[in-house]
């Protein structure tokens, strides 16, 4: 049986007439659902551009495809296109496929309304908390507070909905979104580490300035660049010597970078854009020192799991499962700049056999996140889909 994959993820399509993405879920992702399913059918935002970009991923190919919606932006794109939107979701309606929604989004409730029978079963993925995306600071819409509401309050419906639930955290989104009791249940990432992923530093070496790395798609605020940028700035001011790298582009890059100027420390700062492979990245998480995931909102943030998988020493913000992950000694409010400011000092001034000890934990944490560990229970998840609509 084939199966749609609704997902919030907007998504590229060439005069070619294939499909890109400039970062995340590419063909490889796609794989894990056809170990179950016979066709995945991918029900996202497409906009169309006339050549992909050297960086951008190939997304379709042998039984992945596309259902394709209209692109948009915002609130007000939402509105211009909803009438697109409906037509080709009604299309869908008697479809003979599973559904599987990851969520939050407004798409899966739409898809629900217009594309689903009435008691039809569906599964959910868990992969993120509107009432973080909503956070002050992580979203700026005028109506912030009425969109966190509506979401958590969406996302507690289809929790309860579900016939098979899966989140990416183990204990947190569970807890804020339960699952119907009846229903299959578990917890799984979306990250897929393999033996290359991973790596066990002998010595830890601290370089001159001290080598900070962040990885996050600038296309929107709530991944923190500008709370970074003024963190870097502090440090420096403060005698700490300290560098960062940034990896990650968006429409914000230009801003980010206007930023580090006006904060004078632009020699400290480089902005790699996206870079397009893994191996890439492994070699820039080598290099550095230490990683900060400096987030406003995430569900169980795969780059920080990728960055323990390499032994790096790792900070981050107290979002999504990010507890489930670090020692509390190691995570910092959101938005907090001093506590950024003494954590990095802190980090600084650890002693060799300090920092090759958090090193060895974060390795062994990531461990648990391997793929093929990962996979049993996706399996489990997705059957429990298919014999749901095969009865």
């Amino acid at each position: 049986m084939q199966v749609d994959i609704v997902i919030e993820q907007r998504f590229y399509r060439c005069l070619k007439g294939q499909y890109w993405t400039e970062n995340m879920f590419p063909y490889a992702f796609w794989l894990r659902y056809l170990r179950v399913f016979s066709r995945v059918n991918i029900v996202a935002r497409v906009a169309h551009v006339n050549k992909a970009e050297p960086s951008w991923h190939r997304v379709d190919g042998s039984k992945v495809g596309f259902v394709e919606l209209p692109s948009y932006i915002g609130p007000v794109g939402f509105v211009k296109t909803l009438p697109r939107l409906v037509s080709v979701l009604r299309k869908r309606k008697h479809a003979p496929r599973s559904v599987i929604f990851r969520i939050p989004g407004i798409l899966a409730a739409i898809y629900q309304l217009l594309a689903l029978p009435k008691g039809a079963k569906f599964g959910a993925e868990v992969v993120g908390d509107p009432a973080d995306v909503f956070a002050k600071g992580a979203s700026k819409s005028p109506l912030r507070v009425v969109f966190k509401s509506l979401f958590s309050a969406m996302l507690k419906r289809q929790c309860q909905q579900a016939i098979s639930t899966a989140y990416v955290t183990e204990h947190k989104l569970q807890q804020r979104y339960p699952p119907n009791l009846t229903a299959v249940h578990t917890h799984y990432s979306s990250i897929q580490l393999t033996d290359v992923d991973y790596t066990q530093r002998q010595m830890y070496p601290f370089h001159e300035p001290l080598r900070i790395v962040c990885v996050g798609n600038l296309a929107q605020p709530y991944k923190g660049c500008d709370f970074m940028l003024q963190g870097i700035a502090r440090l420096n001011a403060q005698g700490i010597n300290v560098s960062l790298t940034w990896v990650g582009g968006g429409s914000l890059l230009p801003n980010m970078k206007a930023l580090a100027e006006a904060l004078g420390i632009a020699a400290k700062v480089t902005f790699l854009g996206n870079v397009a492979s893994r191996k890439e990245i492994r070699q820039v998480l080598d290099s550095a020192d230490l990683f900060v995931l400096c987030s406003r909102q995430e569900g169980l943030p795969r780059v920080l799991i990728e960055a323990m998988a390499r032994s790096l020493i790792c900070v981050a913000t107290d979002v999504g499962g990010v507890d489930e992950l670090l020692a509390r000694e190691f995570i910092l409010p959101r938005d907090d700049i001093d506590a950024l400011i003494n954590r990095v000092t802190l980090v600084a001034k650890m002693t060799q056999s300090e920092r090759l000890v958090e090193s060895k934990r974060n390795l062994e944490i990531a461990r648990n996140y391997h793929d093929q560990k990962l996979q049993t229970r996706r399996d489990m998840m997705y059957q429990a889909v298919l014999e749901a609509n095969s009865c």
